[in-house]
């Protein structure tokens, strides 16, 4: 369909002016979706192809905002056209008209979406007249040293793998009831989606980002929850039964509080704390919608308040976290996280852990969870626990996305999925 000429003119300069208000929201510490989110509400006149422009070139300059240097992209109009080109198969009309405000030679530019990294690097410099970029600048130097490189894995490969990984956003991953993949694959492929299940967790099913869920027939669409495949493993580790109690620390909106119940067949009880009272609200909503009765939400703060009383046969912490793990799918946060905040967030880790742990009964489950993969945040954090609480210990399982077994502490890296980094290790209590 052909868009009119005033609408493209109105997009170019909507390009420039969004990509200005974002950029100095993030350098304040906001987060690009909540922005732009903000920024649709205050402008209802926008719509859904414009959306869609402005949010794909906004997360495609955080994507590869490492490669565009002052040196290569001097103002935002040349940002905005360069980021596009580094995502997209085709020239957008409404970027090139943006071209005549660059001093970019039209000729030698071309859509670099289908190249892999390296070349995409060699034919950025190509065009812009400048060295070839390093595939590192695209991840904070802090970041890099902090990561966890798993043994006999060469570090130069393994942080090349992973800077790859970071760069394209993984799809969207949906959690169905037991036994239900089958059918809703057939109604997914029905709707014209391309709907694939996880070989080894035939309830999680994959679709392209972006795809339109809410066409869906209501049988299905009402039982689908989005929810990233690294986070389904997370209740897999936790293995709760029917009937027992448990307590899932830090429960955000309720993603995993709910995969826990349809574990436990909606049999037992669990209770859901977080420090934010809005979030729970939404967690309210989703458990309204689900009809859930075992579960009870409470505000917690975890630090000055005491814990809940126990005993629980399992306890959830999936901690606070820098969420390096989740950079493909928040781009922004690499540049909106430093290294100071790394090791705070390793110290509310630390204090978390110990203040739930006692209210964990003899011979239950504890699982510490984070969506990150630095060292310090993970196993460090694990560790020194560890030694302070000589009657926890790590509980061996197999890895839920393979089968493989590991000793109670696994790594979930972005590419084996795709899917969100994770962190998740298993202990039990004597």
């Amino acid at each position: 369909m052909t868009i009119p000429d005033k609408v493209l003119h109105r997009q170019a300069a909507l390009l420039v002016e969004t990509l200005a208000d974002v950029r100095r929201a993030v350098a304040a510490g906001h987060p690009a979706d909540a922005t732009l989110s903000h920024l649709y509400r205050q402008h209802p006149e926008f719509g859904s192809r414009d959306r869609h422009l402005l949010s794909g070139t906004v997360f495609s300059v955080f994507r590869w905002l490492g490669w565009l240097t002052p040196e290569r992209a001097p103002d935002e109009a040349t940002t905005c056209v360069l980021a596009h080109l580094l995502d997209a198969d085709a020239l957008h009309p409404a970027v090139a008209l943006l071209l005549p405000q660059t001093r970019l030679d039209a000729a030698a530019l071309r859509p670099l979406g289908g190249l892999d990294l390296k070349a995409r690097a060699s034919a950025l410099g190509t065009m812009t007249g400048t060295p070839t970029p390093s595939l590192t600048d695209l991840i904070p130097a802090w970041a890099l040293a902090r990561i966890g490189i798993p043994p006999r894995r060469p570090a130069v490969a393994f942080r090349d793998r992973l800077t790859e990984s970071l760069q394209t956003a993984p799809p969207t991953w949906l959690r169905l009831p037991a036994g239900m993949g089958a059918k809703a694959l057939d109604a997914l492929r029905a709707a014209g989606l391309a709907a694939v299940a996880h070989p080894q967790l035939t309830d999680a099913i994959r679709v392209d980002r972006g795809a339109n869920l809410w066409g869906l027939p209501k049988e299905i669409s009402r039982t689908l929850d989005i929810q990233d495949l690294a986070s389904q493993a997370v209740g897999h580790v936790c293995a709760p039964q029917p009937r027992s109690r448990w307590w899932d620390v830090c429960a955000g909106s309720g993603g995993k509080a709910l995969h826990l119940a349809m574990l436990m067949k909606n049999r037992g009880t669990i209770l859901a704390t977080d420090v934010r009272e809005s979030i729970l609200a939404q967690f309210e909503r989703r458990k309204r919608e689900a009809g859930l009765r075992l579960v009870e939400l409470r505000r917690w703060d975890g630090l000055t308040e005491p814990a809940p009383e126990g005993p629980f046969d399992g306890i959830l912490l999936d901690a606070p976290c820098s969420g390096l793990g989740t950079w493909h799918r928040n781009p922004d946060a690499r540049w909106r996280t430093t290294d100071a905040r790394v090791s705070e967030l390793a110290a509310i880790q630390a204090s978390l852990l110990a203040a739930c742990a006692p209210r964990l009964a003899p011979g239950g489950t504890l699982v510490y969870a984070t969506c990150t993969l630095t060292e310090i945040e993970n196993r460090g954090v694990l560790d020194t626990f560890l030694a302070a609480h000589p009657d926890f210990t790590p509980s061996p399982f197999p890895n839920p996305l393979n089968g493989v077994p590991c000793d109670g502490r696994l790594t979930i890296f972005p590419w084996e999925g795709p899917c969100n980094g994770m962190f998740i290790a298993r202990l039990t209590r004597a």
